[in-house]
């Protein structure tokens, strides 16, 4: 990924350099000693709800990667995106919830602090008559919705009759 980003930005007059890293010196750098100008990291969570990333939203969170060690929001967009966090952590319905971090979101693309690169090829399946299967985006792919499965008809084949 790096090399495919420094072939795209040499016909714009930028010289990148790419020094690969282990995680724990990459880590390092982004988070204690800021030693870098770009990283390229995965920031990659399985839930869905953007509570378990409080950390990375937060101006002051530990793994909050522009502006790190934040003792107030460096500029207004951050003050919103803290605003918003805590109002939806603390806020029950998933109606009220949504448009909070839907806001998030869009203060990101506008701002661009960090820039989404790749989402990951997912491909699922299931034996034929297996009904209501949605797979999903995030993990687990499959049984996001298992209480809605069920069969149209008994399954057929060698698995019948084994709980498959």
């Amino acid at each position: 990924m790096a090399t495919l980003i420094q072939d795209d930005l040499k016909p714009l007059g930028l010289d990148v350099h790419v020094v690969p890293l282990e995680m724990r010196s990459l880590l390092d750098r982004v988070l204690r000693t800021h030693d870098y100008e770009a990283c390229l990291l995965s920031l990659a969570e399985a839930d869905a709800d953007p509570n378990v990333d409080m950390n990375v939203w937060l101006s002051s969170g530990g793994t909050h990667l522009w502006n790190p060690r934040q003792q107030s929001p460096a500029t207004p967009w951050e003050a919103e995106i803290d605003g918003l966090m805590r109002r939806q952590i603390v806020t029950r319905k998933y109606a009220e919830r949504k448009p909070l971090f839907d806001r998030v979101q869009e203060l990101l693309m506008e701002n661009l602090p960090l820039i989404p690169l790749v989402s990951p090829n997912i491909l699922t399946g299931a034996r034929k008559g297996l009904q209501n299967f949605r797979p999903a985006v995030l993990e687990h792919y499959t049984l996001w919705n298992i209480e809605e499965l069920c069969w149209r008809g008994a399954p057929s084949g060698p698995a019948a009759g084994r709980g498959n």
